[in-house]
């Protein structure tokens, strides 16, 4: 279901031509009525040969330009008025310009009121027409005499309508349904009711959607121009009962949407185009206002690119919905005109673009979801998967590595894996005792995901995964001179008695002997209490000539051993599986499962 948008000057005949070509009044409030004059957005519809088209009448008066801006998102073709006893005015100038920014590629120019100008006076303002609308959007498109009172061309109009609505062709859908608030009003025992023109895809009875900014809601009805639907295609006129919000939630710039398509940015990256009769200059001081869909909001502007069609960074008050490839006029309220059109290239972009960022995301632009995606993610270098695909409308990346919840550009993944394996050497080098670089410090120092780490482990060849830690392939740990003569000591400390010393009352760094227990050469019973693997194994052996059942202190005198010795020794059998303990008593048992020859497992 197409729709049709009326551009033009103020008083030119746009809703009069509406109401010829449909036989529905547009304007709405009582105040149009007795002024004679459209102030807000207006709708109609009728039927065009074999379609139902709908009509976006909108103000041409310059206090209303926002109104205007707010009713040309979304159409299919547009209708563009001159009046001939008139001819060109400011508001024809500023509408075209808002027409050839945005894109608008099919339309058609109705000089209007040829009733009311001599035949020299519509000659000459055929040839005002032409003259303007040269190097513009609208330099093809065909004029067409009509007068709506005396029904003068309108046949000719209606003919050619139908050819440009044929030549638009239908309403892409992506399968991505939004739809920009342009209307809504609550209805007694019914709710409010939000209206629009949808885009993007198809919208259902009983789907839930975003509001942006806001909340969820879900559709309780649907109507397109006065009937009941239950579906409504996109490029559809649609009015949309919503249970769960409230009439102050659907102002006019919100857009609704499903949930997480789209992310909302008081910060992105566009790049401008400015009218063909402009002067092309942009400051950082003007009071800007920017208009995205139905949505207006006043911004601030930094340079990222010079040239005729520059980048800038825009700021905005409020953020709003953006994403890549949409489109907005950016208008100077201080010079109350419209002086560019841009289209979002990155919605949250890097601090400092580079000239070649913005080649390459204008390039993508102007593509599909999942080429904006390589571009995103080659300039990020990283992006989250839900980010992007609310940046690109749900874009999956086709160079991209995927590690969690990220993608990665090749790049950058090599880029991390070089330096992991610098931090692993780093470790070794200030910790060589030690097994290696624990993941949970490597995310810390490189400032990646957990997850990420386990992917440049396998992906780098010199790299082992070994627990908790990374390390280098081929690294073990040896102890230096120093630590050797401390170890010596120590055995010979140990290997004099069961009853041995604290551990800590080893002339043993820590890092020693965590490095011997991890080696094997020390069993580490609890954390103040190691023992030689002879001395493991008398002990276990030792067991056996105990009778069923036996004591703590059974244990203990079997043994010589104290209590402080006894008891730790026993817990750590238990949990070996050497023992069982029932009650006060111990039995023995078969040692762990996985031990090695029969013995437990250091």
């Amino acid at each position: 279901m197409p729709i049709i948008g009326t551009a033009g000057h103020v008083d030119h005949g746009k809703s009069t031509l509406v109401q010829a070509l449909t036989g529905r009044d547009p304007d709405r409030w009582t105040e149009e009525k007795e002024r004679g004059l459209t102030i807000d957005l207006g709708f109609a519809w009728t039927q065009l040969g074999d379609q139902t088209v709908g009509f976006v009448d909108v103000p041409g008066h310059e206090r209303f330009i926002k109104n205007m801006l707010a009713g040309v998102g979304g159409l299919d073709v547009a209708l563009f008025v001159v009046a001939a006893d008139e001819g060109w005015m400011p508001q024809s100038e500023e509408h075209l310009a808002v027409l050839d920014l945005l894109g608008v590629a099919h339309g058609i120019i109705a000089l209007t009121r040829v009733d009311l100008a001599e035949p020299d006076l519509v000659e000459l303002s055929m040839l005002d027409v032409e003259e303007h609308i040269a190097a513009t959007v609208a330099e093809a498109w065909p004029v067409i005499e009509v007068s709506a009172v005396t029904g003068q061309g309108i046949d000719d109009l209606v003919a050619a309508l139908e050819t440009e609505l044929a030549a638009a062709g239908p309403t892409p859908d992506t399968g991505s349904p939004r739809m920009w608030v342009d209307r809504a009003f609550g209805i007694s025992g019914a709710g409010v009711v939000a209206t629009g023109t949808l885009t993007g895809g198809s919208l259902s009875v009983g789907d839930r959607l975003q509001c942006y900014p806001g909340g969820e809601t879900r559709v309780r009805s649907l109507q397109s121009h006065e009937v009941d639907r239950e579906t409504i295609g996109p490029g559809s006129r649609a009015a949309a009962n919503l249970v769960g919000v409230e009439r102050r939630d659907l102002e006019r710039g919100t857009l609704l949407a499903a949930q997480g398509a789209i992310g909302m940015s008081d910060r992105f990256l566009a790049q401008l185009r400015f009218p063909p009769r402009s002067s092309g200059e942009i400051t950082d001081r003007g009071a800007y206002h920017v208009h995205l869909g139905t949505a207006t909001v006043p911004a601030r502007l930094r340079a990222a690119t010079t040239g005729t069609e520059p980048a800038v960074i825009i700021t905005t008050d409020l953020p709003v919905p953006v994403s890549v490839g949409d489109r907005f006029i950016l208008r100077d309220t201080g010079r109350r005109s419209v002086v560019a059109g841009g289209t979002i290239l990155d919605p949250t972009p890097l601090r400092r673009p580079t000239a070649s960022d913005v080649i390459a995301l204008s390039h993508a632009a102007g593509q599909g979801p999942n080429e904006r995606a390589n571009a995103l993610v080659a300039i990020h270098g990283a992006i989250e998967k839900a980010e992007l695909g609310r940046s690109t409308g749900g874009g999956i990346p086709a160079t991209a590595i995927t590690v969690g919840n990220q993608y990665l550009s090749p790049g950058v993944f090599a880029d991390r894996g070089r330096e992991l394996a610098a931090a692993v050497i780093d470790y070794h080098a200030r910790y060589p005792l030690r097994p290696g670089l624990p993941k949970s410090e490597a995310a810390s120092r490189l400032q990646i995901d957990a997850s990420l780490v386990l992917a440049l482990v396998e992906a780098t060849p010199d790299l082992i995964e070994d627990g908790p830690a990374v390390l280098r392939t081929g690294f073990a740990v040896e102890l230096g001179p120093d630590e050797a003569i401390a170890w010596n000591a120590a055995r010979e400390t140990l290997a004099a008695d069961l009853a041995v010393p604290r551990a800590s009352e080893l002339r043993m760094s820590d890092d020693v002997k965590h490095a011997l227990i991890r080696r094997g050469d020390l069993v580490r019973v609890d954390d103040d209490l190691v023992l030689l693997p002879d001395q493991i194994d008398e002990i276990t052996d030792g067991i056996r000539k105990l009778p069923d059942g036996f004591t703590v202190a059974m244990f203990r005198d079997h043994f010589g051993l104290s209590r402080r010795h006894a008891v730790p020794l026993l817990e750590w059998l238990d949990g070996e599986g050497w023992t069982r303990r029932r009650g006060d008593g111990r039995s023995v048992s078969s040692p762990r499962a996985g031990s090695a020859d029969g013995a437990p497992t250091p």
